[in-house]
C-alpha cells in the first residue's frame, strides 16, 4: 500500500470554501482514481496558519504517483482557496 500525503495552507477567509471543495469535488475525484483504497483530509488544530493535510491511500506506488500528478496541479491554480505546500508519495509500512 502507498499513500499520497499532501499539504496545503488555506488562504485566510477561505476555510469554508476549502472544506466545501473536499465534499463537492475531492471525495468523488479521489474515489474515482485507479487503485483507490481510502482518503482522509485533516486540518491542524493549534496553528496560526490553517494547514490542511490530505492522506490518500492507493494499492500501488504507480497509482499513488498518478494521484500526486493531480495534486500537483494545485500549484497552477492561483485562485484556489489553498496554497500548495508539498506532496509526498510514501510506502505505508505499518497500520493499526
Amino acid at each position: 500500500m502507498h499513500a499520497l500525503i499532501g499539504i496545503v495552507e488555506i488562504k485566510p477567509g477561505h476555510e469554508d470554501e476549502a472544506r466545501e471543495m473536499i465534499t463537492a469535488h475531492g471525495v468523488g475525484m479521489v474515489r474515482g482514481m485507479p487503485g483507490f483504497a481510502g482518503a482522509y483530509w485533516a486540518r491542524a488544530v493549534d496553528s496560526e496558519e490553517t494547514v490542511q493535510h490530505s492522506f490518500w491511500l492507493f494499492d500501488t506506488e504507480e497509482h499513488a504517483r498518478a494521484a500526486e500528478a493531480t495534486f500537483l496541479t494545485l500549484k497552477e491554480m492561483p485562485d484556489a482557496p489553498a496554497r500548495f505546500v508539498s506532496a509526498d508519495v510514501c510506502e505505508v509500512i505499518g497500520s493499526a
